[in-house]
């Protein structure tokens, strides 16, 4: 007989001045988890020793490492995710992985989930099988194996390789022109990869707007990559076979993870500076959206600092501006997707109603992110709804009532209601804090820090 999951609690104590709280402090952002992901599998498929310093050591990353670990690459060293922390990658080349003996285990973790199909995929001779937790096995997977399958890809999975678990057949795959109906970096990323292992030229065309670490990681490391856009749509062009050198990869600053507190210092007062945050125009939208509302940012662009492969910089947040609503565009919704929920947090403070639209992607998320925002926003007393995949917010809200609030093992939203209960009429509770590991292992040691 199943027992019902009964989750931790943490209490969650309101600024007692409330939003008159003056912030005058810096503090460190976290790893990328994307930049992270991906610099640990360019390292592996670099035959020799690389470094990744400064990684996110969250669960996500963890599963990325244990499955490369499984192929025989070596990772070890400090693992500790602070800004000096490094771990070593020793590999025999993506032509040397063997098949893992075991099944192997991607935890809750998209990126690693398709990514790694994409890669394995390509790879002559490998065999694997792999699981995900209960969350990953309900995501999509038929948006990767689909297309690899039109390159020759065997792969076999429940509900016809659409859901998790599921074999991979390495195989030498053929170049391919392929045409994705979302903007979504985690399929577009694979087929880049896949494409890789291929001879010729394999394309990718989908709606503008995600994110394009990939391709810039890969052109920044000498891959044959193009990236022509024509109205709404992009196509990534990578002609294969390339495989990196070993190298020293560097880690930027999350922008998904600063949002949560840049969005606390618009709504109090003072400045905030958010240090060594990844500056990537596909990542940044929730700057342009907040800028929109009213809020006050400097950017200052960090030069010459070698091993990075995207910009970096130090984001100022200037808070006490009286905000108001906005409508976005659906288009733009890839460049903001992981910052909807503490968005929606600032739109209960503007005046006005906002409307964010294009949201349907949240639907699919660690939880049906969508879903669980309106609750949330909800349940502190806020005017919220959805029209189809639109998030309409009626603000400002009159008080933040007292919440406790269960975020479905959602890291994103776990810290989005820990941000509003700092504005709350009284201490809040929120369920299941360790979930936050997978993206900001320290968030509430640094949110007491700021009082």
């Amino acid at each position: 007989m199943s027992s019902k999951r009964t989750p931790q609690l943490i209490m969650v104590r309101p600024w007692a001045d409330g939003r008159a709280k003056s912030l005058q402090s810096e503090i460190l952002c976290p790893p990328d988890k994307s930049v992270t992901h991906r610099s640990v599998m360019l390292a592996a498929m670099a035959k020799g020793d690389s470094e990744v310093v400064n990684p996110l050591m969250g669960a996500d990353c963890r599963s990325t490492m244990s499955v490369f670990r499984a192929l025989g690459v070596s990772i070890e060293g400090d693992e500790s995710g602070n800004a000096t922390g490094t771990v070593r990658v020793s590999s025999p080349g993506w032509d040397g992985w063997r098949s893992p003996v075991t099944p192997l285990d991607y935890g809750n973790s998209g990126t690693t989930a398709r990514l790694l199909t994409g890669l394995f995929a390509a790879t002559p001779g490998l065999f694997v099988t792999c699981f995900g937790d209960a969350s990953l096995s309900t995501r999509p997977m038929g948006r990767v194996v689909t297309p690899l399958r039109t390159m020759g890809a065997k792969i076999l999975g429940r509900d016809d390789g659409r859901l998790l678990p599921m074999a991979v057949q390495g195989q030498q795959l053929k170049s391919a022109k392929h045409t994705v109906d979302k903007a979504t970096a985690q399929v577009k990323s694979a087929l880049i990869l896949a494409g890789l292992g291929c001879e010729g030229d394999t394309s990718v065309t989908l709606p503008s707007g995600s994110r394009d670490h990939t391709e810039r990681m890969l052109a920044a490391l000498g891959a044959k990559i193009k990236v022509e856009k024509h109205g709404h749509l992009e196509t990534v062009q990578v002609t294969g076979p390339f495989r990196p050198a070993a190298r020293r990869h560097l880690v930027p600053g999350d922008p998904s993870s600063a949002a949560f507190f840049a969005v606390l210092a618009v709504l109090a007062s003072g400045t905030l500076v958010i240090k060594g945050v990844l500056d990537n125009d596909t990542r940044t939208g929730f700057i342009m959206l907040l800028e929109q509302m009213g809020a006050k940012f400097d950017r200052r662009r960090l030069l010459d600092r070698p091993g990075y492969l995207e910009p970096v910089m130090d984001l100022v947040v200037h808070g006490g501006s009286e905000l108001k609503a906005i409508e976005t565009d659906a288009a733009a919704a890839p460049t903001f997707i992981d910052e909807v929920p503490i968005l929606a947090v600032a739109a209960m403070f503007a005046s006005g109603t906002s409307r964010i639209r294009g949201l349907g992607e949240l639907r699919v998320k660690e939880s049906d992110r969508l879903a669980k925002v309106v609750e949330l926003l909800s349940i502190a007393g806020a005017k919220v709804w959805t029209e189809g995949d639109d998030l309409l917010i009626d603000g400002p809200a009159e008080s933040v009532q007292p919440f406790v609030f269960d975020p479905a093992e959602d890291h994103r939203l776990a810290m989005a209601a820990s941000i509003l209960a700092k504005f709350a009429d009284g201490p809040c509770r929120v369920a299941d804090p360790q979930c936050v590991a997978v993206s900001f292992p320290d968030f509430f040691e640094v949110l007491g820090s700021l009082g």
